[in-house]
Formats: structure tokens, sequence, C-alpha cells
């Protein structure tokens, strides 16, 4: 199966803001108190899970596919007593009705099996907890570059036969596979979220870190393939007055919980 795992846990932290801002949103919709037992699935580098960790005095999780994503948020966060992360596929959750909380920020967009996912979640969740999910569903200009990217003749031949990890839905089709697992779904918001880069240079190192992509490049040519893409999406982009770069993704902001009583059990 297709997956994306990050590589380098201090690239990523370094240039990981626009995946923070866009999880304070969902974050602020979240009521966590001291009891709350906390999941959050994809954490990359800890840091939004280590702020969930500070809210509550109950043990919270984070996992990531990526055993370099979690080793380095052990370490970085080890001061905090009641956190622990965990290499874990999304697909594959080995939790079973013990959260009261679970969330997932800028994750499950590259998860292929979506409904195992979801499955997974829904038994990792005690009654009556709840969900908060946010995803990329829809391409957006960055996808679009991307793709033209890579067609171009000099970089065509490292994505022959490549088959991007990540996915994308439909509304109506995400509330389908929603509905096949044992959440309720309380509101599903399809939303343009948007960030502001200081430069060009900033742009390529968001795609550097958080692109998989830049990882079918040999390394000698990747600099060269990461100033065609930054050089392409500025020109292709409206600058503010003051010259930052928006980049904007098609999001979608998933608030449910499961029920106390069960009807599949």
């Amino acid at each position: 199966m297709l997956t994306h795992a990050y590589r380098n846990a201090t690239k990523y932290s370094k240039s990981n803001s626009l995946q923070y801002a866009f999880a304070q949103s969902l974050l602020s919709k979240i009521k966590i108190t001291d009891d709350s037992r906390v999941l959050d699935i994809g954490c990359g580098d800890g840091k939004i899970t280590n702020q969930i960790a500070q809210q509550t005095k109950e043990c919270v999780i984070g996992t990531d596919l990526s055993k370099i994503m979690t080793d380095h948020a052990s370490e970085t966060y080890k001061s905090q007593q009641n956190l622990k992360f965990v290499q874990m596929d999304a697909s594959h959750n080995i939790f079973r009705n013990q959260f009261d909380l679970i969330t997932s920020f800028n994750c499950l967009h590259w998860v292929k099996d979506q409904q195992a996912a979801l499955r997974g979640i829904s038994n990792a969740a005690a009654p009556n907890a709840r969900v908060a999910l946010l995803l990329s569903h829809r391409k957006s200009l960055y996808h679009e570059v991307l793709g033209d990217i890579t067609s171009f003749p000099k970089w065509a031949p490292f994505f022959e036969g490549h088959t991007s990890p990540r996915s994308f839905f439909k509304v109506d089709e995400y509330k389908k596979i929603l509905a096949d697992t044992d959440l309720q779904v309380e509101d599903i918001i399809e939303e343009e979220m948007s960030y502001l880069f200081d430069s060009k240079t900033e742009i390529a190192q968001f795609f550097h870190a958080a692109g998989s992509q830049i990882n079918q490049v040999p390394k000698d040519y990747q600099e060269s393939f990461l100033e065609d893409f930054s050089n392409e999406f500025v020109s292709r982009s409206q600058l503010t007055e003051d010259g930052k770069v928006p980049m904007a993704f098609w999001c979608l902001q998933v608030l449910a919980f499961k029920p106390a009583l069960n009807p599949r059990l």
C-alpha cells in the first residue's frame, strides 16, 4: 500500500508553520478537560500533541507512521510526563475503547485506506468520545503546479509510473465513508484555508519538508526541482501588497462522536 512518511524531523519542524496554523483553527473548536484521554493520529514532530497534553492531566498519545518523527517527538517533549509517542500506521490502529478525544491534523489525506483509518478511530474511542479531524481533501493551486512541474520534460522521467500516496475526496464521498463507521457526524465543514509565506524561499522549504514528490528526484537535482516548483507557484499566485505569498488548501474539518450505545456490538 502506498504511504508517505516524513524522513527528516528537524527539517519538518522548521517548516511546518502552515500545518500548525491550520490545526489551531480546529483545536479552537475542541473542548479538552483535565480528565480527557487523547489520541492524536499523525502527530508529526509532536508540537500540537504536546500542546494538547498541557491541557489535560490524563494520558495523551501521539502516533505517526514515521519512527523518525516519533523518536524526535519523544526526545523533544520528554519532560511532559503525561505524553507518549508511538509509531503506528493509521490504517492499523492498535487501540481499543481507550480515549475520550481523538484528533488528527493534516494527516488522513496521506492514508489510502480511509475506511480502515476511520474504523480504527471508532474502535479506539471510548463511548461518548469526541473526534476532530482535519484533512486536505481536494486539489488547490499547490497540486496543480506540482502536477505541471512533474510533467516538465526534465522532470517527467523521474515520475514515470509514480502514483501519489495522497488521496482526494468529494465531501459527499467522505460523508459516505464516515457513515460506514460507528461515528456520528456533528459537523463537516469544507473550507479553503490559507497561510501567508514571507518569501519564495519559505515556499521551497515548506515543499521540501512536507511534499512527497521530492523523494522521487535524485539529491543532486532536488535544489533545481524545488526552485522550479517555487518559481512556478509564486508566478501563479496573487501576492499581497507587502510581497507575501498566499498558499491555500481546501480542507475538511470533521467533528464527530462515538455514541454510548453501539448497535453493532
